[in-house]
C-alpha cells in the first residue's frame, strides 16, 4: 500500500485530487447554503491533497524529503482540487437552477 502512495507523481496526484474532489463537488453542489457549497469546495481538495501527500509517511516511510517538497506538493494537488470543485459546482448549480420567469408580454392573437 505505500508503494502505491509513493508512486504518484505530481502529475497523477493532482489528477486523482482533482477527480475526486469534482465527485465530491457534485454532493457539495446540492447542499442549500452558499456558504457550505464554498468552503467545502476549497476544503476537501486541501484535505484530500494533504493527506494523499503524507500517507506514505503514516505508513513508515522517512519524512525527510517529504517536509522539504510539502508545499510544492500539496500546493500543487490542492489547487488542481480546488479548480475541479469550482468548475464542477458551477456547472451542477446551473444545471439545477430553476428556470428564469418570464416577464408577462402581449399575448399573440390567433
Amino acid at each position: 500500500m505505500r508503494n502505491l502512495f509513493q508512486s504518484f507523481s505530481l502529475g497523477g496526484g493532482a489528477l486523482e485530487i482533482a477527480v475526486v474532489s469534482a465527485l465530491l463537488a457534485c454532493l457539495l453542489a446540492q447542499a442549500r447554503s452558499a456558504p457550505v457549497r464554498w468552503t467545502g469546495a476549497v476544503l476537501v481538495p486541501l484535505l484530500l491533497s494533504y493527506c494523499l501527500y503524507w500517507a506514505p509517511v503514516w505508513m513508515g516511510t522517512s519524512s525527510d524529503q517529504y517536509s522539504s517538497w510539502a508545499f510544492l506538493g500539496v500546493g500543487a494537488w490542492w489547487i488542481a482540487g480546488v479548480i475541479a470543485s469550482v468548475i464542477v459546482m458551477l456547472v451542477v448549480r446551473r444545471r439545477h437552477r430553476p428556470p428564469a420567469s418570464q416577464p408577462p408580454g402581449p399575448q399573440a392573437r390567433p
